[in-house]
């Protein structure tokens, strides 16, 4: 059994993703099962074999306990690590090959939060992964992709476990746009230049090649993968690079 959490900032294109995902996997002959864990979500694209909102409803804690969107998610989040045992359980009485879960659209409330960790930690099994959803029209601007990388590095150090990143959406940038962002990943001097040249200021320019270093320092960082989870583009390398994490360890090539 392959465990797959789908996590990214809001609006990345995550439950998209873990629909299209599932329904590609369907396609070549595995069973799937799908868990939703977000809480708060009003509509999903897919019919989640396991859900947690069937649990725990954000809503009704808000009206409840008088909470505001933010407080009855954590509260939510809260008591799904106690019953996250149950919930895994649940997931191997299933038996599919792969298990994709959908987390929280609100990815800080989640990811960087003690009890984040401890609910993937605990709905993990011997094959899991992270797959970081990264927001390709966010990360089109040199310090939007500094950004995003900066931050999937962090929900893998929060996470500790093998992290596979994704470029979604790039079926709405021009092909060069998405080369150019693909070619910051593997060379440091062109992001360094690319950043001096889109800074209003000395300081900033400053600053973000400053984070840019800490980036190239690290050296721990894979090209992410271009995908559409819209058309379904690049899910088959996204399918090959998490079978080589699963079968090789975290430390994957990407594949053409």
């Amino acid at each position: 059994m392959f465990t797959v959490f789908i996590v990214g900032t809001a609006g990345s294109g995550k439950t998209t993703l873990v629909s299209t995902f599932a329904e590609w996997l369907e396609n070549n002959q595995y069973d799937v099962a799908i868990v939703n864990l977000d809480p708060a979500v009003e509509y999903v694209p897919y019919i989640p074999d396991i859900d947690i909102r069937d649990v725990v409803s954000a809503r009704e804690l808000m009206r409840k306990y008088k909470l505001g969107p933010n407080g009855s998610i954590i509260a939510a989040i809260d008591m799904l690590a106690v019953r996250a045992q149950e919930i895994k359980s649940q997931i191997m009485d299933i038996g599919a090959n792969y298990v994709l879960i959908d987390t929280p659209g609100q990815m800080e409330l989640f990811a960087f939060r003690s009890v984040g960790s401890v609910l993937i930690n605990r709905l993990s099994m011997d094959r899991s992964a992270v797959v970081f959803v990264i927001d390709a029209t966010q990360a089109q601007t040199p310090s939007g992709y500094v950004s995003s990388m900066l931050l999937a590095l962090s929900t893998q150090f929060r996470f500790n476990m093998p992290q596979v990143n994704v470029l979604n959406k790039i079926d709405l940038l021009d092909r060069s746009v998405v080369d150019e962002i693909l070619e910051w990943s593997e060379e440091t001097d062109l992001l360094r230049e690319a950043l001096m040249s889109n800074q209003a200021n000395k300081l900033e320019a400053d600053l973000s090649v400053r984070l840019s270093d800490i980036l190239t320092a690290i050296g721990t960082i894979p090209r992410p993968i271009p995908i559409s989870a819209k058309t379904g583009e690049g899910l088959d390398a996204l399918y090959r690079v998490l079978h080589n994490v699963y079968v090789g360890g975290s430390d994957y090539d990407y594949l053409e």
